[in-house]
């Protein structure tokens, strides 16, 4: 009887902490979604706004005001491992020059159209300002890290996303095209994005053969080509579900070369991050979306689907 009692007793924690657990993971997926529609619908105001508008200033601020929160969790993390980045210059001259570029794509900037280009200032006034501001540290430790490494995040965290502007600002055809680049925006993000959600699907249920190891464990060969399919077939459908889309005059072959160098990308971006993390022994790259982690990992993807899509 007392023996009974006792594993009773036992077992009433147990079932208490799976029902907790079980708790946690629902209450967290739930944040989860209310955090993706929130991105999602921030996305389309922005470019709902600046296709009812014929501007780009919408889709320009939301870049920068991401890539704030990117050089934050970019710069701590560099903290980490012990660098000294100048933190204030890059979270400054970052978004400055996505809002700067926009200034010269939207024709508003005189200095643009006489041949000058603004945001190259901005990038030049960067290299420079770290330069001058080594000089005021009283120790000359890491020096050339420290520079490069502020460098490094503004590249990383505004420019390559900011190359998004420019195919936002691409237009087709005698007339002009009725959607206003914004098509491109939605595939570089989505594509890229179907992409990672194919990969752990597709890693997690058959994922045998290790892709890097020492990199990131969890990935899989399965799951990078579980991705890739998934990208395929997802650029397939918006343009069979959109047959005036501009990319439907790539063909099904365009169409798949396409989906698969973005999918690329962005799994070989993923890498280069989980190698930053590994650096820092470091897991996550913050909590700035509750559920989702931080902007840098969450928005990982389409910033390095970006210059490919770009130079498309």
């Amino acid at each position: 009887m007392e023996q009974r009692e006792l594993d009773q007793s036992a077992a009433a924690p147990a079932e208490g902490d799976t029902t907790v657990k079980r708790r946690r993971k629902t209450r967290n997926l739930a944040l989860r979604a209310v955090s993706a529609l929130a991105a999602i619908g921030l996305i389309y105001g922005c470019l709902r706004w600046d296709v009812t508008h014929s501007s780009g200033w919408a889709w320009a601020c939301l870049l920068a005001l991401v890539s704030v929160f990117c050089l934050r969790e970019f710069y701590r993390l560099a903290a980490e491992c012990e660098i000294q980045p100048f933190k204030i210059l890059g979270i400054v001259c970052g978004p400055l020059w996505i809002l700067v570029q926009e200034w010269e794509l939207s024709g508003e900037s005189a200095l643009y159209l006489a041949g000058v280009s603004p945001s190259w200032l901005v990038l030049l006034f960067s290299v420079t300002g770290c330069m001058l501001l080594q000089l005021t540290r009283r120790s000359n430790d890491n020096a050339l890290v420290n520079v490069a490494a502020t460098m490094l995040g503004i590249i990383y965290c505004a420019i390559l996303p900011g190359l998004s502007s420019h195919f936002r600002h691409m237009q087709f055809g005698a007339g002009g095209w009725p959607m206003h680049g914004i098509e491109f925006a939605i595939v570089c993000i989505f594509v890229s994005k179907v992409s990672d959600v194919g990969a752990l699907l597709t890693g997690s249920r058959w994922g045998k053969h290790k892709l890097i190891p020492r990199l990131s464990p969890g990935k899989t060969w399965e799951g990078a080509i579980g991705g890739l399919i998934f990208s395929i077939l997802l650029l397939q459908f918006m343009v069979l579900t959109a047959p005036w889309m501009a990319l439907s005059r790539l063909g099904w072959a365009g169409l798949v070369l396409l989906s698969s160098l973005l999918a690329a990308s962005g799994l070989a971006g993923d890498l280069v991050e989980s190698s930053f993390k590994r650096n820092s022994c470091r897991q996550g790259a913050g909590s700035s979306m509750p559920g989702l982690g931080g902007l840098r990992d969450l928005t990982l993807s389409p910033r390095a689907s970006s210059p490919i899509l770009f130079f498309f």
